[in-house]
């Protein structure tokens, strides 16, 4: 089993996904699924109006960059391989429909020497002259990311918790616009928080400062991959955020309790807010939006601490 940021999955899982997948994506193109009975010919299905082919793959373990690279590359040796071989075979299950697109389906593609490989081998397979391979014939490496709306669509309707942020590093590269007015902002409110029986901790001010300001700047491209990848959950998302952000100015007013209450209750609320209007996005997610939105209003003023 290997751990995506689309779930966790064998060679089994990942295939069985991945036919439900191409059902749902190519039904205009008339897909066929190509079942390994009586024998495996080197391709998972095809699209009878195009003459795309997919091959799936995932490794059941985890491997170094290094080892799935190997991995990966000696599959696609091998599966193309199968086109030469099962010829007569293929042919008799595809009809008039060419090969003109061999498409390699993995979760992870780590290595851009697989991009190396692939043309070598569409160069290969092209000589051997083949009956049903195009002239024009493509190999194509595709990981899970070219599927992400009906890998959410299909998890969402089996009712599982959709997790495909929780692997994701997302390194804001924030434009330096107006930046300094809300890191005045979050240095004048953590101020606040930071000053203990009225003398301020300079060393926490200053940490919390950056944990903070790192926290807010990462929210947009997180939302925005939201949006990319799941675009109905992005909206009931935005929607609980806003309908909420109008309540917190005014929560702010009337609080007569401690900073770190204020900012836990705002955090928590929001959560179980977003928890209410998303059911299908897992907890992990929720409470980043949560606690990422909880910094960005401390730097834009709705959240305030005096």
């Amino acid at each position: 089993m290997i751990q995506t940021k689309y779930g966790t999955f064998d060679g089994d899982s990942w295939e069985d996904l991945c036919q439900l997948v191409f059902k749902s994506k190519y039904k205009d193109q008339q897909y066929q699924e190509m079942v390994a009975s009586p024998g495996d010919f080197g391709i998972e299905g095809f699209t009878k109006l195009d003459g795309v082919a997919f091959q799936c793959y995932c490794p059941d373990t985890h491997y170094t960059q290094k080892e799935l690279y190997e991995k990966q590359r000696d599959k696609i040796t091998k599966d193309l391989e199968k086109l030469r071989a099962y010829e007569h075979e293929i042919s008799r299950r595809m009809g008039n429909t060419k090969i003109r697109e061999w498409v390699f389906v993995t979760p992870l593609i780590t290595d851009n020497k697989l991009l190396s490989h692939a043309q070598t081998k569409q160069v290969e397979v092209v000589t051997w002259g083949l009956s049903i391979i195009d002239p024009e014939f493509k190999v194509i490496l595709q990981d899970a990311d070219y599927f992400a709306t009906e890998i959410n669509a299909i998890q969402t309707a089996k009712g599982k918790k959709i997790t495909l942020f929780s692997a994701l590093e997302l390194e804001s590269q924030a434009e330096e616009q107006e930046v300094s007015e809300y890191e005045k902002n979050i240095s004048k409110k953590n101020k606040v928080r930071c000053t203990f029986n009225g003398v301020l901790d300079e060393e926490k001010h200053l940490k919390l400062n950056r944990i903070t300001s790192n926290k807010w700047l990462k929210n947009d491209p997180f939302l925005k991959e939201i949006e990319k990848n799941a675009s109905e959950i992005y909206f009931h998302v935005l929607r609980a955020i806003n309908q909420y952000e109008s309540e917190v100015e005014e929560l702010c007013i009337t609080w007569r309790g401690d900073a770190e209450e204020l900012i836990s209750k705002v955090r928590d609320e929001l959560a179980q807010r977003l928890s209410e209007a998303t059911p299908t996005l897992g907890e992990a997610e929720i409470y980043r939006i949560a606690d990422q939105m909880t910094s960005k209003w401390i730097a834009l003023c709705p959240l305030g601490i005096e």
